[in-house]
């Protein structure tokens, strides 16, 4: 059953929890926070991840939060980890409470597994500036033939990798005529292999199995989402080494985040515009909003950043990731006004984490 929309009242919109460090938690290193999530190592190799409400978009970290959002997220995440167990280990331990973690520590691979089923986003927009309409073009290593139209389903699917990181991260050759401040720079198969240390890979071979558990992943829950009504259009992984050597799934797995997810019922051919129409169940939802204002340009990010997105905006926002968050893994999120972050520090606390 869809959310209840009349419950997302104005004060349950502004009971979000933000982006902090909780100097309460017991560590041995200090926390490192990333856009979204904060980290926490607690020793013998094991980590609290707490997830924030925060959103970001075209680069930038919005003032006000979405309710629920790092909770719904993880709860996508955790069912596709543990219905993903027979292809490949992730690190998730135990989810401790809504937005809370307690993961196994890993070694990161530095490479964002982006792996595509559909010629969209940034796909499309390369394949276009090349006239790959008419000659076919080449987009990360990956040879597209000419012919496809816009938001159209790939002959099959590919691995179109980038960077974690900024391009100034990676001390190699292929990257040195690029700003350094590039965030998560297009490589290919053939970057990585001859670079593989830089990666954060073990072994040259290493990067075949991660690959073909990508390959696997891929397939698995495209066919999952397909049951519920979505395509997957496309997806990134992050994976890492466990403490014994072995490569996991880590950091989050097919989220409307890290995904594109889109209503298989409204995908039509419009032979008038040429290509495919799609109605995503994503994160889209807000860059659209951001485009509308036009404060999407590089040189607006700071206007973006001070932005007070409005109340209806994030009320449409929190519906779509409640729903999709319910088709997926058949739960909803607690609508409540009671705080958040008094939440996490007393789950934290009743599971002996906190100083």
């Amino acid at each position: 059953m869809p959310i209840d929309e009349k419950l997302i009242t104005r004060e349950v919109l502004n009971n979000t929890l933000a982006r902090e460090v909780y100097p309460e938690v017991k560590v041995v290193t200090e926390p490192k926070m990333g856009k979204v999530r904060t980290v926490y190592d607690l020793g013998d190799n094991r980590m609290i991840m707490i997830s924030s409400d925060n959103l970001s978009t075209h680069d930038v970290v919005h003032k006000r939060q979405v309710y629920g959002k790092g909770e719904n997220l993880d709860a996508i995440s955790g069912y596709y980890f543990k219905t993903t167990e027979h292809i490949v280990s992730n690190h998730l331990i135990e989810t401790l409470a809504p937005n809370v973690w307690l993961v196994q520590k890993a070694s990161p691979i530095l490479v964002e597994m982006v792996f595509r089923k559909y010629l969209t986003g940034s796909g499309w927009r390369d394949y276009k500036k090349k006239n790959g309409p008419e000659k076919g073009s080449e987009f990360c290593g990956v040879e597209l033939r000419p012919g496809y139209r816009k938001n159209e389903m790939l002959d099959e699917v590919i691995f179109t990798p980038t960077g974690k990181g900024q391009a100034g991260d990676f001390n190699i050759a292929e990257f040195q005529c690029m700003d350094p401040e590039t965030d998560d720079p297009k490589i290919t198969i053939d970057i990585i292999r001859r670079n593989y240390k830089t990666f954060g890979l073990r072994k040259p071979e290493d990067l075949d199995y991660v690959m073909e558990k990508a390959f696997e992943l891929y397939n698995f829950i495209h066919e999952d989402l397909g049951r519920e009504g979505h395509l997957l259009a496309d997806t990134k992984w992050e994976f890492g080494y466990m403490p014994d050597g072995t490569i996991a799934l880590i950091d989050e797995c097919v989220t409307p985040d890290s995904s594109r997810f889109w209503s298989a019922s409204d995908y039509l051919f419009n032979s008038e515009k040429n290509e495919f129409t799609i109605v995503q169940d994503d994160k889209q939802h807000f860059r659209d909003y951001v485009e509308s204002l036009g404060l999407q340009a590089v040189d607006r990010k700071e206007e973006l950043a001070a932005h007070m997105m409005d109340d209806e905006v994030l009320r449409q926002g929190v519906v779509k990731y409640c729903n999709i968050r319910e088709e997926i893994a058949g739960t909803l999120p607690v609508i409540t006004t009671y705080p958040r972050k008094d939440a996490v520090l007393a789950a934290l606390s009743d599971a002996g984490f906190l100083r």
